[in-house]
C-alpha cells in the first residue's frame, strides 16, 4: 500500500527471456482481416520462459520469482481480435464508462481470451516481503484447464499459515469474464440465476494440506482435504455434486455451544464428511446417498434420502412461485439413518450427570426412562414409532452400539406436505411411514 505523500520507485531485474519456435505466419493470420472466419488454432510460440525476476521498491517491497514459463501459445483468428479491444479503450481516461460499455468490453475480452490458447503456465517459487515476515509460494500452475497454487507459507497476525495446494477445476478465463459481464445491470443486484452462473465457470475446487492458526484456541486448524465437484448442469444448477471434507479443528473455548465438549476433555474435533447427490433425468429420481459424517472419537452418522418425480424444470426455473409449483410434484422416498456411537452417548450421560448432580449410572437410567416414557405417548397414535423409541433407548442404555432407522412412505407422500406436517405435528408425520429400527454392537 503506497504511503500518502511519499514517492515510491520500483526497480525490476529480469535475468533472461527465451523464446522457442516462434511462427510469424500465425501472427499474420491473427491480424489479417481476411482470416476473420478462421476457427482453427495457429501456434505462435512453443515456449516462452523467463529467468529469475526481482522487483524492489524504495518503501521496502521485495518480490522474487525464480522463473516463469508459457507453453503452446496459439491464437484462433476468428476470436483473437486485438484491434477490437483497442477500439473499445476510451481515449479520454477521465470519462467513466457506462454499464453497457463495461459489459461490452467484458464480452469482447471474453472472446479475446477464447481466441488465445495457452497449454501450460508455470510461475516458479515466489517470495514477497510483508510487514509480518516473508510470504512464500512454491508454484502457481495452469495446465489443461486446472489452475493451482502450491506450497503457500505466509505469516499472519495470528501465526503462520501453510497450504499444500489450492486448485480450481476446469477454470476458464473467458467464461469467468462472461459471467462477470452478465452479473448485474448498473445499480441493480445480481439475480439468483446470474449468481448460479458461477457453476458454469468452474467444475470444482480443492484445498489440501492446510495448517492455519485458530483465533481463540492454542491448537491450529488442520485440513487434509476439502474437495467440491459438480456437473451435469440443468439450466444453471448442477444435477450432480459431491463434497469431501477431512479436517481437524480445535474446540473453541469462546463458543458456549462447545462447552460440554471442553468440560469433557475433548479439545479437538476430527471431521470426515463425504456427501454425494445426483439426479437421474430419465426416472426423475434424486438420491442423497450416502451422506457420511465421521466425528472421530464421538460418532459416525450416515444418511440416505431418496426423492421421486423430481421434474427437470425444478433445476431451470429461478422464479420462486414456479419453483414451488415444481416442488409440489416431488414425492418422498425412503430415508435411512445409521448412527455409530464412539463416545457421544457417554459424553451426553456425563453432561446430564453434572447438571443433575447424580452418578453417571443414575443419569443413564434417567435418560433411558425419559425416552421410554416419551415413547409411550407416541405409541398411542403410532405403534410403529414405538419400535424406533425402543431402539433409541437401547442405544443409550449400552455404549458403543449402532442405531439404524429406516423410514418407508406408506403411500404417495409429497415433500411439501411432509415438511408442513413436520413443522406442526412431527408425531403425525411419523405416522406416514413404516418404521424399521434396530441396534447392534
Amino acid at each position: 500500500m503506497p504511503q500518502p505523500g511519499k514517492q515510491d520507485k520500483l526497480t525490476g531485474d529480469l535475468s533472461s527471456i527465451i523464446i522457442n519456435d516462434f511462427d510469424a505466419t500465425a501472427v499474420a493470420a491473427a491480424l489479417d482481416p481476411q482470416k476473420a472466419g478462421d476457427d482453427s488454432h495457429h501456434r505462435i510460440y512453443r515456449q516462452i520462459s523467463a529467468g529469475r525476476y526481482v522487483l524492489k521498491s524504495t518503501q521496502g517491497l521485495r518480490m522474487e520469482i525464480d522463473g516463469i514459463s508459457f507453453e503452446d501459445i496459439a491464437v484462433q483468428p476468428s476470436k483473437f481480435r486485438p484491434a477490437e479491444i483497442v477500439a473499445l479503450v476510451p481515449t479520454d481516461r477521465s470519462v467513466v464508462a457506462t454499464a453497457a460499455q463495461s459489459r461490452e468490453m467484458m464480452e469482447k475480452l471474453a472472446g479475446f481470451y477464447e481466441g488465445l490458447r495457452i497449454g501450460r503456465i508455470e510461475i516458479g517459487a515466489t517470495s514477497v516481503g510483508l510487514p509480518q515476515g516473508t510470504a512464500r509460494i512454491k508454484a502457481v500452475r495452469y495446465n489443461d484447464g486446472e489452475f493451482a497454487v502450491e506450497g503457500v507459507d505466509t505469516p499472519s497476525p495470528q501465526g503462520q499459515f501453510k497450504m499444500e495446494r489450492f486448485a480450481l477445476k476446469s477454470f476458464s478465463a473467458a467464461n469467468l469474464m462472461r459471467w462477470a459481464a452478465g452479473l448485474s445491470k448498473h445499480g441493480q443486484p445480481p439475480s439468483p440465476d446470474q449468481m448460479l452462473g458461477l457453476f458454469r465457470v468452474l467444475e470444482g475446487a480443492e484445498i489440501k494440506g492446510v495448517v492455519a492458526p485458530h483465533n481463540n484456541a492454542r491448537q491450529p486448524i488442520t485440513i487434509d482435504t476439502i474437495s467440491m465437484n459438480w456437473g451435469q448442469l440443468v439450466g444453471s444448477i448442477p444435477s450432480r455434486a459431491s463434497l469431501v471434507v477431512k479436517m481437524v479443528t480445535p474446540t473453541d473455548p469462546a463458543n458456549p455451544a462447545l462447552q460440554p465438549l471442553i468440560v469433557a476433555g475433548v479439545d479437538k474435533l476430527a471431521i470426515d464428511l463425504d456427501l454425494g447427490a445426483a439426479w437421474t433425468e430419465s426416472s426423475g429420481a434424486f438420491a442423497l446417498a450416502p451422506a457420511t459424517l465421521d466425528l472421530g472419537n464421538l460418532a459416525r452418522a450416515q444418511l440416505s434420502v431418496a426423492l421421486a418425480k423430481v421434474p427437470r424444470d425444478l433445476f431451470t426455473t429461478t422464479d420462486p412461485s414456479e419453483a414451488m409449483e415444481q416442488l409440489a410434484q416431488v414425492e418422498t422416498g425412503a430415508i435411512e439413518l445409521s448412527l455409530r456411537d464412539r463416545g457421544v452417548v457417554d459424553l451426553v450421560v456425563a453432561q446430564f450427570a453434572r447438571m443433575q448432580n447424580v452418578s453417571r449410572d443414575a443419569a443413564r437410567s434417567a435418560i433411558v426412562a425419559m425416552i421410554r416414557a416419551q415413547g409411550e405417548k407416541i405409541a398411542a397414535s403410532n405403534l410403529d414409532a414405538k419400535v424406533a423409541v425402543d431402539a433409541l433407548a437401547g442405544f443409550v442404555e449400552t455404549s458403543g452400539q449402532t442405531l439404524s432407522i429406516r423410514l418407508t412412505p406408506l403411500g404417495t407422500l409429497p415433500v411439501l406436505q411432509l415438511v408442513d406436517v413436520l413443522d406442526h405435528e412431527p408425531i403425525i408425520a411419523l405416522a406416514q411411514f413404516r418404521i424399521e429400527a434396530s441396534t447392534g454392537l
